[in-house]
């Protein structure tokens, strides 16, 4: 069986823009450091900034996407020093989550997640809220490595939760120090 020129052509193209349509789907991430020593993994789409919150040791957006990532990192030995102690990731997530829902009695937090991702103890939450200005999605992230607690708060409008939640997701988990 013999295939026509115009037919190899027409399935070659097909081909090609089927392999550049399934590369664009997928994130790219690019390491960057932060804070005291440590990485982690931030999308492509989202640009260095210091605006966002005075504390924060890295800082990521992307304006047109409205997607945003904060990393506050809290040392085990500055806590212990003022007397906090926790157990693990969930504990200091869930301590942290309860004076973060106390701020927004419209926020709606889903129960705590916890797992291990690149040798640390992660614990993670999901927050849902609307207030004036349109409704919102949070991920809460609690990483915990050997000397340090870090809070990653990615945050982005309900509407691009469905596109933003696993990029989100991913970064959060990608801290190693």
């Amino acid at each position: 069986m013999r295939i026509s020129t115009t037919s190899k052509l027409f399935l070659s193209i097909l081909l090609l823009l089927a392999s550049f349509s399934a590369a664009q789907a997928q994130t790219q991430f690019t390491e960057r450091k932060g804070g005291h020593s440590y990485s982690m993994e931030i999308p492509s789409y989202m640009v260095k900034t210091y605006e966002l919150n005075d504390v924060a040791s890295l800082q990521y957006f992307n304006k047109n996407k409205e997607a945003y990532a904060i990393v506050i990192e809290d040392s085990k030995d500055e806590l212990e020093t003022k007397g906090l102690l926790f157990e693990n990731a969930t504990e200091f997530l869930d301590n942290f989550a309860t004076d973060y829902k106390k701020d927004e009695k419209r926020r709606k937090l889903s129960k705590t997640k916890a797992f291990e991702s690149n040798g640390n103890q992660v614990a993670q939450n999901e927050v849902k809220w609307t207030d004036e200005d349109g409704d919102f999605f949070m991920l809460l992230t609690v990483v915990e490595t050997k000397t340090h607690f870090y809070k990653v708060i990615c945050w982005t409008i309900a509407a691009n939760a469905p596109q933003l939640k696993e990029d989100f997701k991913h970064l959060s988990a990608s801290i190693k120090d």
